[in-house]
């Protein structure tokens, strides 16, 4: 039977358009080469992506690794061995996945793979990974010149400004854009001295201002910027975020984070750069202490727990927060908090829902599940297979790894004692061996000590399950009374995620599925001002109906 091979092509921003590493001439070429082996073609994978992404972390190259896995293919074809990854450890480990998988590997510069450390690949290898740092070493260097010298590196310009560029176009600066440094410094002024009445104005009112005057947000006056509302439409996030930015102050940084990671850099490695200000430094200082202090206030403020706080969405996607008004606690979907509602067609119509009940509901339903210990156990047992499924491209990278690691020690060995008794060019060639076997074993076991860590993380472990088996015991044998705490834990450790959708609500968990009713409750007092949740009695009811006793006494004081 022929045999069939699926093609892998890979280019990236770096240094394809001027090495020839298009997609067309990648695939041309793999093509030619499959066709002089006399194979099919079953696949091709085309991917745009860095090559310092592990294969099976690209799209394309997660679903070349499923073909693989599964023998599916007989044989991956790829233009070039730094096409199929440019992290040394990457590629040796794939490799060896793919060749022990029964899959033959193929590159038109080094031609059949027969194995991971096959010496012309190791030396491609480690060209293609050095070639990748070069390349980033030699970036770097010239933006972080550029930022000691005093000059803005290329970035899209904040909300206020616009970029001064010199006589090659390359940008040196910004410049205040006169309306829009209007903006922001009316934002500083509300937020730290009061509007025209002397009310200071907390973000979310200044967004709601800046939307009632129709002002251009910072997202449609800087295009690239994907909106989901409509022209003018602020909101309270991007008001902060605004207030936060030192940029307004006449300091702008360079090299905060590490590269694309939210993760930053010691202070000292940061290099701060002139630029116009638009608000002097004590009204800027004033905002971040003003800042600072609300955020402790709403700490403070929190006087309510709610039990399913980040496990309720609305039926329209968005998440449901915590809110109290009208004596109740109850769950609001965030497109209220977030919209206008004067000003913005409301998509999402669906009402609040009585935390009191929903609550009740969802920890009802979860006991009802701790009944059937057996079948409680096998969900959970499927749920950590299905998890652990979910990391097996690690795992087995990991297992590669560790078998290098091995190997890679008795290469070692053996060349320490060799070196040992040779001379001359021979000892000089032996040496060279020798540090490209360090290096490997460091590289490999950095990636090991990486890759376990990843695998550390996995939350449905034994333990876990153990934990939730044991307190499922605990219910069914009469503990029902757990506390706050005890049962947010137990919702954390199910992973529970709630949908409510027009008195009904909908649980998904790793013991299973549930929906059902949410329970009627007493309307809340309507001199108060509010109104109650919806829904109808749950069936499986047990002590409901208990805070209509309150809302009748409440009515009694109010007419006697």
């Amino acid at each position: 039977m022929t045999k069939k091979a699926a093609i892998y092509a890979r280019v990236s921003t770096d240094d394809q358009a001027d090495k020839g590493y298009s997609l067309p001439s990648q695939l041309d070429g793999c093509r030619q080469y499959i066709d002089q082996l006399g194979y099919s073609i079953v696949a091709e994978f085309k991917e745009d992506n860095s090559g310092a992404i592990p294969v099976t972390d690209r799209p394309q190259g997660k679903r070349l690794a499923e073909m693989v896995k599964f023998r599916e293919v007989d044989a991956v074809v790829v233009h070039q061995v730094d096409r199929l990854s440019r992290d040394i450890v990457d590629l040796l480990a794939t490799v060896r996945n793919w060749l022990r998988a029964g899959v033959e590997v193929y590159a038109l510069d080094v031609g059949k793979i027969e194995s991971e450390l096959d010496i012309v690949l190791v030396i491609k290898g480690w060209q293609g990974s050095d070639e990748r740092k070069k390349i980033r070493e030699r970036s770097m260097r010239g933006k972080r010149a550029k930022a000691r010298a005093g000059r803005v590196i290329g970035s899209r310009a904040p909300y206020g400004y616009d970029h001064i560029r010199d006589e090659n176009g390359k940008i040196v600066n910004f410049e205040p854009l006169e309306d829009e440094a209007k903006i922001v410094q009316l934002i500083y002024k509300w937020y730290v001295y009061g509007d025209e009445s002397g009310q200071r104005l907390a973000a979310g009112r200044i967004a709601k201002r800046l939307s009632e005057m129709h002002i251009p947000t910072p997202g449609e006056t800087n295009p690239g910027y994907h909106r989901t509302r409509g022209k003018g439409m602020w909101h309270a996030y991007t008001v902060l975020s605004i207030i936060e930015r030192e940029t307004y102050a006449g300091i702008w940084r360079f090299g905060v984070r590490i590269g694309p990671t939210r993760n930053q850099r010691p202070k000292e490695e940061w290099i701060e750069i002139e630029v116009p200000a638009l608000v002097d430094r004590e009204t800027w200082e004033i905002a971040q202490e003003l800042k600072g202090q609300n955020k402790i206030f709403s700490r403070r403020n929190k006087k309510y727990n709610y039990l399913l706080s980040g496990l309720i969405r609305c039926v329209c996607g968005r998440a449901m927060s915590g809110e109290f008004f009208s004596d109740h606690q109850y769950y609001t979907c965030s497109w209220r908090n977030n919209h206008h509602v004067h000003l913005e067609e409301r998509t999402c119509k669906a009402r609040s829902v009585r935390a009191d009940a929903i609550d009740a509901d969802v920890w009802e339903s979860i006991l009802d599940l701790f009944g059937d210990l057996e079948k409680l156990e096998m969900q959970l047992r499927i749920a950590q297979q299905e998890e652990l499924a979910a990391l097996d491209p690690k795992l087995e990278e990991l297992n590669a790894i560790q078998a290098m690691i091995a190997q890679t020690e008795v290469d070692a060995e053996e060349i320490g004692q060799a070196l040992k008794r040779a001379t001359g060019l021979v000892a000089k060639s032996l040496e060279q061996n020798m540090n490209e076997v360090n290096q490997r074993y460091d590289a490999l076991c950095k990636r090991q000590e990486t890759l376990q860590t990843e695998l550390n993380v996995t939350q449905l472990t034994d333990d876990t399950i153990q934990d939730l088996i044991e307190f499922a015991q605990d219910v069914f044998v009469g503990i029902e009374n757990a506390d706050f705490h005890t049962k947010r834990r137990n919702l954390e450790m199910l992973k529970v995620r709630v949908e409510v959708n027009n008195g009904m609500f909908k649980i998904d968990s790793l013991a299973g599925q549930i929906s059902g009713e949410i329970r009627k409750l007493p309307k809340a007092n309507r001199y108060s001002g509010g109104s109650g949740g919806g829904g109808v009695t749950n069936s499986h009811s047990r002590g409901r109906g208990l805070p209509g006793f309150r809302f009748l006494a409440r009515q009694f004081q109010h007419r006697a």
